[in-house]
């Protein structure tokens, strides 16, 4: 048997009474999902109103496409795979990514209005800050990881980053990881696990690498589980850092409160835009932890990071070439350093 159709549907129920709506109409709203087999077997199921037509779009969408042909009754590897696809770093869905580009868009405004950087009105607590690099690709050899990493610090940046947990043995992590360290000299390094290993498996390669340097290792365990970082944290002296999709700010308070973490890793980009990276960067300064970027989209981040006393380096991915080039105007990069425009508003724009 195999899942061939799946539909979904908003649907809105005039109240019996008119106080019945005092709520609102979102209040009588709620979503129908319909899943019919190549056998005709159907299953309903519902969920409630917030988001009902994107939760609508993505089920009828991106889900259904996904789940096209497997079996309904593996809900075990439904579960596993759509997790993986559509929610691989437990977010918090459609609505703080919306509000994440809303909340720029509303930050660039006011300085264009007001004839100011965003990073000046923010606090302009420095003019410039420090990039590294994310430039070993799963993708590369161990030849063209090592001649990657070379490149970025030779351009300038302050550190690179290479990924692991991509599929290779850990012991073959380990063998890039300690290539990379002994062309870089005593650079910076940096490792991003984008949240492949369980604890025991990021303490084994914390283990291997112990006497590499590393600068702090990033993402190391599935879920960015709060529990699960505080655990590896007291089993290694590995830096660990986190944050870099996550759109809770109580995640990153109880984060903080746990002591799971030794670098928080706000995005606006996810976060939900400057106004809340602004929340989590005092969170931090009251931890006393430091902050640096992580999930690229640096341009939209220096305004927070340049303009509060916290904020700390910023990440120039690698993988983020082609969304530069959309770009009409952005930060200057020079010695090692991404400048904070002279133009009013995030200082940043794109190209029709």
């Amino acid at each position: 048997m195999r899942i061939e159709h799946i539909a979904a549907a908003v649907e809105h129920i005039k109240p019996a009474r008119a106080a019945d709506a005092y709520a609102g109409r979102e209040s009588l709203t709620f979503l129908r999902c319909r899943v019919v087999t190549d056998e005709g077997v159907a299953g309903e199921g519902l969920t409630g109103r917030f988001l009902a037509d994107q939760v609508a779009h993505l089920l009828n969408g991106g889900i259904a496409a996904a789940c096209k042909g497997m079996d309904p009754l593996d809900i075990e590897a439904i579960t596993a795979k759509l997790a993986k696809q559509f929610n691989p770093r437990q977010a918090t869905g459609v609505f703080v990514s919306a509000m994440s580009a809303l909340d720029l868009a509303l930050w660039d405004i006011r300085g264009k209005t007001l004839g100011l950087p965003v990073a000046r009105l923010i606090g302009g607590a420095r003019a410039a800050v420090p990039a590294y690099a994310t430039a070993g690709m799963p993708a590369f050899s161990e030849t063209e990881l090592v001649a990657a990493c070379r490149t970025a610090l030779d351009a300038g940046f302050h550190g690179t980053k290479i990924l692991v947990g991509t599929g290779r043995s850990l012991a073959e992590d380990a063998q890039r990881i300690r290539a990379v360290r002994r062309a870089i000299g005593d650079a910076p390094l940096m490792l991003d696990a984008n949240c492949a290993f369980t604890v025991a498996e990021a303490k084994r390669l914390a283990i291997l690498v112990a006497d590499c340097d590393i600068a702090f290792f990033e993402e190391p365990v599935r879920g960015n589980d709060i529990a699960a970082l505080a655990e590896l944290r007291r089993a290694t002296p590995v830096p660990l850092a986190s944050g870099q999709m996550i759109q809770s700010v109580n995640w990153f308070r109880d984060v903080l409160t746990a002591g799971a973490l030794d670098v928080l890793q706000p995005n606006a980009a996810f976060c939900g835009g400057l106004s809340a990276m602004l929340r989590i960067l005092a969170l931090a300064e009251a931890h006393g932890v430091p902050v640096t970027g992580a999930g690229g989209f640096e341009a939209a981040n220096l305004p927070a990071m340049a303009g509060h006393a916290h904020g700390g380096m910023l990440e120039v991915h690698g993988a983020h070439g082609a969304l530069r080039e959309r770009f009409a105007s952005e930060p200057e990069f020079s010695k090692g350093l991404l400048h904070v425009p002279a133009a009013a508003g995030l200082g940043f724009s794109l190209k029709d």
